[in-house]
């Protein structure tokens, strides 16, 4: 969810403004993505890169966060809407932390809809936690039983791997994120930012999708 920096300078306006303008575009995004029949939605929130950005505009935006995740815990539970959060989270404030995980322990049994947050993510330590952990733990003879660990360990909630991965802001890269689960996905860059992305360009993504000729390797 790229651009809320550029949004606030092209609008003339402070980031705190940008950064609820932007919190929007993801209730929009995770909401219309409900209504297309979409099961999983991961949402790159923060990358553990971004806690090398300024006190101000870290603690704004773990403020932003948690205010939102306090005010959505009615409707999560409504709509059956199962909440992840995956990262580093020994960087966390407590008081954010807190509230990400009575959200995640409420909606555990939820099924309808699966959201996932990433958070003080970085793709890079994520495989190699898991790596670290399935040498540690386990002995094996052969490759495929390893791997088969190490899938487990990367992904201990069994998420799909993503069938499509859509980046705002006109940038094409991929920044650390789901380096592991991505290796088939689909790519859809758009010189949208963040805040202003909408359920129209979630559509035009889904449609663009759909059309595309899927062969994983095969002819």
């Amino acid at each position: 969810m790229d651009g809320n920096n550029r949004w606030a300078k092209q609008n003339n306006t402070n980031i705190e403004i940008a950064y609820r303008k932007g919190s929007e575009a993801a209730e929009k995004v995770i909401h219309e993505s409900f209504r297309l029949g979409i099961k999983y939605l991961t949402l790159y929130a923060f990358s553990i890169d971004n806690w090398n950005r300024p006190n101000n505009e870290i603690n704004l935006i773990m403020s932003i966060f948690k205010a939102i995740m306090l005010k959505q815990i009615e409707r999560i539970m409504n709509e059956n809407m199962r909440i992840i959060f995956i990262g580093d989270r020994s960087r966390i404030p407590n008081d954010v932390l807190d509230v990400m995980l009575k959200v995640e322990k409420l909606s555990e049994n939820n099924s309808a809809f699966f959201l996932v947050i990433a958070v003080s993510y970085s793709s890079r330590n994520e495989i190699v936690n898991a790596a670290f952990l399935t040498a540690k733990n386990s002995e094996y003879n052969d490759i495929e039983s390893y791997t088969e660990n190490f899938r487990k360990n990367i992904n201990p909630h069994n998420i799909p791997d993503p069938d499509l991965l859509i980046r705002t802001s006109g940038e094409i890269r991929i920044s650390n994120f789901l380096l592991w689960e991505i290796a088939y996905t689909e790519m859809y860059f758009i010189n949208v930012l963040w805040p202003d992305f909408d359920e129209n360009d979630l559509k035009n993504a889904y449609n663009d999708f759909r059309l595309r000729e899927r062969r994983f390797g095969k002819r």
